[in-house]
């Protein structure tokens, strides 16, 4: 195997493979997370929503991308012979990290908007995720006034919340150990004519240290 340093072992001590060994017989695979069968006191844990004080715009995320490339405002995204802006809808949403988008913004809760619409929180049998809330949208795209929830990390907001709630109720406080799994394609240095299963690794700290 590559001696090359993993990325997040200076902030995670690793701990031996076998330490997320009963969520692989409990769930199966793991390459890229695990997803427990639910549980009688389970939760999610919901990304960000955010919605202009303004109020509601009929004007849609996709709407206003065309009207930008009519007029041309913006360039058409081209990978090689195919239009992506001709098969694809701008949806408004994102990868990675949740933040405040700043002035003028409000954060609306999952709840609020399923009161207003009518709208289940999450349908039957889907998880939170870009297709829920289907009547707030045209066409699958979200509207101006809103900025939806990003496809990736908590905002740091939610993300201390949630770990001041661990540190509450977890045996030892805030010096309680917690794991962290990461994906082993993009964090591991494995070669590539390995069991990928072999490289799996998680990371130990105390809750305390999660909001550093």
């Amino acid at each position: 195997m590559s001696e090359e340093p993993n990325p997040m072992s200076g902030l995670w001590p690793l701990v031996p493979p076998g330490a997320t060994g009963w969520l692989l017989e409990l769930c199966g695979d793991g390459l890229t997370g695990f997803m427990p069968p639910a549980m009688p006191d389970a939760v999610w844990v919901l990304n960000a929503l955010y919605e202009h004080e303004r109020g509601p715009t009929e004007v849609s995320y996709d709407e206003y991308h065309q009207a930008r490339l009519a007029d041309g405002s913006t360039q058409p995204h081209i990978v090689g012979d195919l239009d992506l802006d001709a098969v694809s809808i701008a949806t408004g949403g994102g990868l990675g990290r949740a933040r405040h988008p700043g002035p003028g913004w409000r954060r609306l809760r999952w709840t609020e908007l399923a009161r207003r619409t009518g709208d289940p929180i999450v349908p039957d049998r889907l998880m939170p995720s870009y297709r829920c809330f289907p009547s707030v949208k045209k066409e699958g795209s979200w509207p101006l006034s809103m900025i939806p929830p990003t496809e990736g990390s908590l905002d740091r907001e939610t993300w201390s919340q949630l770990i001041a709630i661990l540190t509450h109720y977890s045996p030892a406080g805030a010096d309680t150990r917690c794991l962290a799994y990461y994906n082993p394609l993009t964090l591991v240095p494995c070669p590539r004519r390995v069991d990928i299963c072999s490289c799996r690794y998680a990371a130990s700290v105390r809750v305390a240290d999660c909001c550093s």
